[in-house]
């Protein structure tokens, strides 16, 4: 691979990095606008990567410090999102409505009144 390639690709996982780390930040707001335009970001990141076959040593260092940023990146943005989705789902548990997300499910807070005076 030439080193215009190395540089290209190396490129490529620092937008997808940059991309996962501000949806991170708008998963941890959260905030919706952030969170789409993130999502978009990765789009065009995962878009723009070229297909990688040999790169010299010095790319492949280059671009394997990236990915191991953007691999730290998005478990992130899987533990926030995990974070968030549990945090919706017992708020609208709580309230006695279960239609959120793809598992529409009977609550098993139905019938039951929560407390939640401080």
């Amino acid at each position: 691979m030439t080193n215009h390639e190395g540089t290209r690709a190396a490129a490529a996982v620092v937008r997808l990095r940059v991309a996962l780390e501000r949806t991170a930040s708008a998963l941890a707001q959260p905030d919706v606008e952030r969170l789409l335009a993130g999502e978009s970001e990765i789009e065009v990141a995962l878009a723009d990567l070229p297909g990688v076959y040999s790169l010299s040593d010095e790319d492949r260092n280059a671009v394997r410090v990236e990915v191991e940023a953007a691999r730290r990146a998005l478990l992130r943005c899987r533990r926030l999102g995990s974070a968030l989705d549990s945090f919706v789902r017992i708020s609208l548990e709580a309230q006695g409505r279960s239609e959120y997300g793809p598992r529409r499910t009977a609550t098993p807070y139905a019938a039951k009144a929560l407390d939640a005076r401080v």
